[in-house]
């Protein structure tokens, strides 16, 4: 479909405020297994260990409950909070047969119980509000506690990947063209690692940085001032995709959750029908895995 000159990504933009934005995936519980990658159990105890017999996490954004199961191997309590009340029913469904794990509905800004000897979010700590999430985080860690972030970024893949995302977008201006179309990876690897180099003492810049592709709110905040040097960990990981898990993957995007139901539905349809017929029903998509961590200051 597309040649080698493979349009530019879209820009990214907000629009809404982080918590609209945030509580918009209350309705996207039904894509998370499908579409969304896990967090491997090795990664986590590289970023987090060592930790205390008797440590207590605080999760922030638990969603279906995807990570807060892993946090069981590192610490005796697991405490956490998802604000979308159908994301925290299932995850409290999902960590049901756990005594020592509490899953509560609560914005983060709103919580302000317990002491922690971590607070840690999966691919969600960028939703709250960093002008009040980073000194609330600093409130109820320990001393020498530790802020703990694992997400995900796409990136720019080989010459395959790339031209799959140009067929795709080419696929959203067709049937839906007043919507921008995903913006897929816009930095290899090496520019993202090292585009981090550039944020060593506020975590709150590096993790605006892995989200948003540059420090936004919390270039204001003196997170360096709560928070010590961050320590980045990464690796580059793919994943494999038939046609109904990509359209699943898709579906978190917002410009697809905004459109109306008639495009959405021939969206859907189309895209579905590209990764079955000219992707034999296997399409690979790459990521970086990134860790960010910072120990509480004194």
């Amino acid at each position: 479909m597309a040649d080698m000159q493979f349009p530019p990504a879209p820009p990214i933009e907000l629009g809404l405020d982080r918590r609209e934005r945030g509580d918009q995936f209350e309705t996207l519980s039904h894509v998370y297994s499908v579409g969304r990658p896990s967090y491997p159990t090795e990664f986590l105890h590289s970023l987090i260990t060592p930790v205390a017999p008797d440590a207590h996490v605080l999760e922030v954004g638990a969603g279906t409950g995807q990570a807060t199961g892993l946090l069981l191997d590192l610490f005796s309590r697991v405490t956490a909070i998802e604000p979308g009340s159908n994301l925290c029913r299932q995850a409290q469904e999902r960590m049901a047969g756990h005594p020592n794990v509490d899953v509560h509905e609560s914005y983060f800004e709103d919580w302000h119980t317990g002491t922690y000897d971590c607070v840690f979010s999966a691919s969600a700590f960028h939703w709250t509000d960093p002008t009040r999430s980073y000194a609330l985080a600093r409130k109820l860690l320990k001393p020498d506690g530790k802020l703990v972030f694992v997400t995900y970024s796409e990136l720019i893949g080989d010459d395959e990947w790339e031209r799959r995302c140009a067929d795709i977008r080419t696929l959203f201006a067709r049937h839906a063209p007043h919507h921008k179309g995903p913006r897929f990876g816009t930095r290899t690897a090496d520019e993202l690692f090292e585009g981090l180099e550039a944020h060593p003492d506020s975590i709150g810049r590096a993790l605006e940085y892995v989200e948003f592709g540059k420090p936004l709110e919390a270039d204001s905040v003196p997170v360096e001032d709560m928070f010590g040097p961050v320590t980045v960990a990464g690796e580059v990981q793919s994943r494999q995709y038939d046609a109904d898990g990509f359209v699943a993957a898709l579906e978190s995007y917002g410009a697809f959750r905004r459109m109306d139901d008639r495009a959405r539905s021939a969206l859907r349809e189309a895209v579905r029908d590209y990764v079955l017929t000219e992707c034999q029903n296997h399409i690979t998509r790459p990521f970086a895995l990134v860790g960010l961590t910072a120990t509480r200051t004194p």
